[in-house]
């Protein structure tokens, strides 16, 4: 890349100046943090998985699941999801709210199987946080063992 002030010389010159164009960064790319369960959990940002809510999920699934987020650079050495679950072997995927399924199935409905595993989408963590109705029905997705297998 040439810097803003050598382009700027050489337009004031009269030379046309030829850039590269920046990568558009790829849609549905994840960072996938390592653990040891087989769930993988599916948030917006990494920030989100430092929610207390989001670590009291954590905590009630069995083994420490994986937490995975949008690529906000969108690489394509980043994984979509359908790759990080057959690179992962998890048998749970838990999407958190579904804006974030939206993006990541391109506006689709989210199918049940990806590959083994099963493929939840339960309100986003925001929603969880302050929605006692929205919490209820995750606890009940986890004590009906649909959502995320729960410590036994």
């Amino acid at each position: 890349m040439i810097e803003p002030r050598k382009q700027a010389y050489l337009e004031a010159m009269g030379f046309d100046v030829w850039v590269a164009r920046p990568e558009r960064p790829l849609p549905g790319r994840l960072v996938v943090q390592a653990g040891e369960g087989s769930t993988l959990l599916v948030v917006p940002s990494a920030e989100d998985q430092e929610i207390p809510i989001a670590r009291d999920i954590a905590r009630a699934c069995a083994g420490k699941p994986s937490w995975a987020w949008l690529d906000p650079e969108g690489r394509p050495d980043s994984p979509a999801l359908e790759e990080a679950v057959e690179n992962g072997l998890f048998t749970q995927v838990v999407v958190f709210g579904q804006r974030l399924a939206d993006e990541l199935f391109k506006g689709e409905a989210p199918p049940q199987l990806i590959a083994s595993s099963a493929v939840t989408v339960v309100a986003a963590l925001d929603d969880l946080a302050t929605r006692g109705s929205a919490k209820q029905e995750l606890w009940r997705l986890m004590a009906l063992g649909a959502a995320i297998s729960p410590v036994s």
